[in-house]
């Protein structure tokens, strides 16, 4: 799994991605996925082939990746604000997120990733993810309710998120 983050990681200048602007009220279709605007909280919402939905909070600044041209993403960098991403357990491959500190890579769950300043935050609803900072690290695994704040020279420290921190991620997107 690593080895899929790293060359991820390093063919990410030479990969297809697509910049996402503001997309319309109404359902589009942005590299594969159909794309619904939702005005409580505003988000917009990609559904994506294989059960892979992605929830981009208002004025997040991110882009998909497509690096094998199957017109399915298998990665979002995000550079500012929050996604959350529903990856569906048994679905074949895995998805990533890259901010400027993190890495986080999932099989099957529910997780949110939050691009504040000089740090990421990422917090597990349901299932596993591994994060890593993105010069070479180990990595730590999250488990449901738990979370970690990537900060470049720092170590990653796994914490349970008290209710009121992770309610307050997830009511970004409706939850």
């Amino acid at each position: 799994m690593f080895k899929i983050i790293a060359s991820v990681a390093s063919m990410l200048g030479f990969c297809t991605a697509l910049s996402l602007a503001a997309p319309p009220a109404t359902a589009q279709a942005v590299a594969g996925c159909s794309v619904v605007a939702l005005t409580d909280p505003p988000r917009d919402v990609l559904r994506c082939r294989g059960g892979l939905t992605i929830e981009a909070e208002k004025d997040t600044r991110y882009r998909l990746v497509d690096d094998n041209r199957d017109g399915a993403p298998e990665a979002a960098e995000v550079s500012a604000r929050a996604l959350l991403i529903d990856l569906p357990p048994g679905r074949r491959g895995s998805f990533q997120v890259l901010t400027p500190h993190a890495i986080a890579s999932v099989r099957g769950t529910i997780y949110a990733v939050d691009v504040q300043g000089g740090r990421t935050s990422v917090f597990v609803a349901r299932g596993r993810v591994a994060v890593q900072h993105r010069e070479p690290s180990p990595a730590v695994v999250l488990g449901a309710g738990q979370g970690v704040d990537v900060v470049p020279g720092q170590p990653l420290d796994v914490k349970t998120w008290g209710a009121e921190r992770a309610a307050g991620l997830l009511a970004r997107f409706g939850r």
